[in-house]
């Protein structure tokens, strides 16, 4: 597998560093470069090109990238300046700015020694590859510091005295023009995504993803096209991503939670996730490259002083989070109430710990009739499915997607509709209504539901209202695919039902009836007056209790503590429902505006680390932001946060001089070396 290699090469690559002796004045032994940039050394020295990409395992995640219109740091208790490079409270001194500067410099002049000291003369499909992703890595990693530092120093030939440290910034279109010649070289060069097999390489359909990313930021803001201008920009950007759709080598996953529950597994899908910065290793691993993914931004787990593990490795299948980044109101409106992506993206449950049942750490659904109250966390990734035990308490394994396909969909779809001015081709129409379908589950013959109606109104039900989520027959709420609703009781029987989630993977069978209620679950503690569902009957617990494997199945009286554990006593017929399954008719569009194509970027690539950069290169960054700040300003009540914790990051922004932050301040370690630098506005 590529990952075990990249770590043993970044192993070899420590290991070397740490032997070497600074007053060692008579080598050993030694290699001449070019000896060492061929066979093994040759992925070696690759493999530390590839290095800086573990940034997406830290900055992407909880970092400088995470305050915009999707997520914001926060947590109750939490101090609101204690996390700055997240809440834009940060300034040219701060770790993370001098981290990303440096460690992108550092992958650049990696990509240097590479590229001066291979045989370009082999043709060998090995050596050429291995030119191609150095050349393409270096490219990119300018395309990163030009969209986050703007211009900056542009350095191609590898360092060989101190001299070479003081180059002035280059302009922009320098800067993009050698980027975009770079990645066209290395294009051809490397392997297909059919040839590699895996994600953490770069194919020659990532390129043209990134190209055509890359074209859409020198068609936006501040960029602004160029002296070429925005047309030819996106009529560029269109090309590459048309390139990626022609292969006919990538493909929507059917399921939109099975992508990033194949991130935490160490499963390859290089039909969806095209390009993966790779993590690995655990407690008992020899390569141990780990990062946040999920540690730092997964659902919170609140009972740590309880929790099953050790102080740095949990032993849980559940994994640990601390839950450092929370949702936003606005990305959770955007979605539809049966948009299946939200209920995988948004929390929609809290664990629990109980050591009298089993498993001890359960899942409560969380109530979506709920008012919104800025008290959920980014749960794309869930450390469930990780399948390294014991499970790192601070970091995780869980790669991180650089470039998916459904991302290069609604990239075609953007500059499909600004090539036309406006009124989109069905090619675009074509691309953005495939995302839309499979984030609403509209695929392998299954759907959600978009509305309920009652059947048969039951009788027994002990509340005047309830809300939950009916999983008898989906699965595991962890999985984001159980239906929700709101029910109103009078005397007993449901007399309204209300969608609150649609669920995904259902058919026109299953549909058909839904029992209104909670399903009874074995090894679960229950307390008196709770009331289950099973096979179509109503039960309400008169003994507190866990449950055994033995469900209630009787029709009158009570069950037998001996054999159900709890006391299940019948209360009357379960009320069911049938559901009206979403069609595509419900989801596509018959024309898309820009605001479409900003809004399903976020439905779909929320935290995905693309969002800040979006928001600058259409020009609406501050607009947004001080539209959150207004939306989170004018809230009432929040649940487990504090508004001065939420709102901490975007006053920052709305109170800041203008345009501040558009860009990342010239780091104090380039400032303090390097006498040509000059700072960006505002810093």
């Amino acid at each position: 597998m590529m990952k075990r290699i990249i770590y043993a090469g970044i192993l070899i690559i420590t290991i070397f560093s740490a032997c070497s002796k600074i007053l060692d004045t008579t080598p050993k032994s030694f290699l001449s470069p070019g000896a060492y940039y061929t066979g093994s050394n040759l992925t070696s020295a690759l493999v530390g090109v590839y290095n800086p990409l573990t940034l997406y395992g830290n900055d992407y995640v909880k970092g400088l990238f995470t305050c915009n219109d999707e997520t914001f740091w926060g947590g109750a208790g939490r101090v609101p300046s204690g996390a700055p490079n997240a809440t834009y409270f940060y300034d040219y001194s701060n770790s993370n700015v001098n981290s990303l500067w440096s460690g992108l410099y550092t992958g650049i002049e990696r990509a240097n020694e590479l590229i001066a000291n291979v045989n370009a003369t082999d043709s060998s499909k090995a050596t050429q590859a291995a030119l191609g992703e150095a050349i393409f890595l270096r490219a990119y990693y300018y395309f990163l510091l030009t969209s986050n530092f703007g211009p900056v120093p542009l350095k191609l030939t590898p360092t060989t005295s101190p001299n070479g440290l003081g180059n002035p910034r280059v302009p922009l279109d320098t800067l993009y023009d050698f980027i975009v010649k770079d990645m066209k070289t290395a294009e051809s060069k490397v392997y297909t995504a059919a040839q590699l097999g895996y994600a953490s390489r770069v194919a020659k359909t990532t390129v043209e993803g990134i190209l055509a990313r890359v074209y859409l930021f020198m068609a936006g803001y501040p960029f602004n096209g160029g002296k070429a201008g925005v047309d030819a920009m996106y009529d560029s950007s269109l090309v590459y991503a048309q390139k990626v759709v022609s292969s006919g080598l990538h493909s929507l996953n059917s399921s939109y939670n099975q992508i990033f529950i194949n991130q935490a597994a160490d499963i390859y899908d290089v039909k969806e996730s095209m390009w993966e910065a790779d993590f690995s290793g655990g407690s008992t691993s020899t390569f141990n490259i780990t990062g946040g993914v999920g540690a730092q931004n997964g659902i919170q787990f609140t009972s740590a002083a309880t929790y099953p593990g050790s102080s740095n490795f949990i032993y849980s299948d559940s994994g640990y989070s601390y839950g450092f980044v929370y949702v936003t109101q606005k990305l959770y409106n955007l979605y539809s109430v049966y948009d299946a992506r939200r209920d995988w993206n948004i929390q929609n449950f809290n664990y629990s710990v109980n050591t009298a049942q089993s498993p001890i750490v359960t899942r409560t659904p969380l109530s979506n009739t709920a008012v919104f109250s800025y008290n959920r966390n980014n749960a794309k990734w869930r450390r469930t499915y990780e399948t390294v035990y014991p499970k790192g308490k601070n970091t995780s394994v869980i790669n991180f997607p650089i470039l998916r396909y459904s991302d290069v969909l609604l990239m075609l779809a953007e500059a499909d509709l600004n090539v036309n001015h406006g009124t989109i081709s069905a090619n675009g129409l074509n691309a953005i209504n495939a995302v839309r379908e499979r984030g609403y589950g509209l695929t392998g013959g299954t759907a959600p539901i978009k509305a309920l109606t009652i059947t048969n109104s039951g009788s027994g039900y002990n509340t005047t209202s309830f809300s939950g989520y009916n999983n008898a027959s989906l699965g595991d709420v962890n999985q984001g695919n159980s239906l929700g609703y709101a029910s109103a009781i009078t005397g007993g029987k449901v007399t309204a039902v209300t969608l609150t989630s649609g669920g995904q993977g259902f058919t026109a069978a299953t549909a058909g009836t839904i029992y209104l209620g909670n399903p009874w679950t074995a090894n679960k503690t229950y307390a008196v007056n709770q009331q289950v569902i099973n096979n179509g009957n109503l039960y309400t617990v008169t003994t507190a209790g866990t449950s055994t494997s033995t469900p209630p199945t009787q029709t009158t009286g009570a069950s037998s503590a001996a054999a159900t554990g709890a006391v299940f006593t019948y209360a009357g017929v379960a009320a069911t429902a049938s559901g009206t399954l979403v069609t595509k008719a419900d989801v596509d569009l018959a024309t898309v505006s820009m605001k479409d194509i900003q809004d399903e970027r976020a439905r779909e690539l929320c935290y995905e680390g693309v969002r800040t950069n979006d928001l600058i290169r259409w020009n609406i960054f501050y607009t947004t932001m001080t539209d959150v700040y207004n939306q989170i300003n004018s809230w009432p009540t929040f649940a487990t946060n504090t508004k001065a914790i939420a709102i901490f990051g975007y006053n920052n922004v709305v109170s800041a001089t203008p345009n501040k932050f558009l860009l990342l301040p010239i780091p104090s370690s380039e400032i303090s070396v390097n006498k040509s630098m000059t700072q960006n506005p505002g810093w």
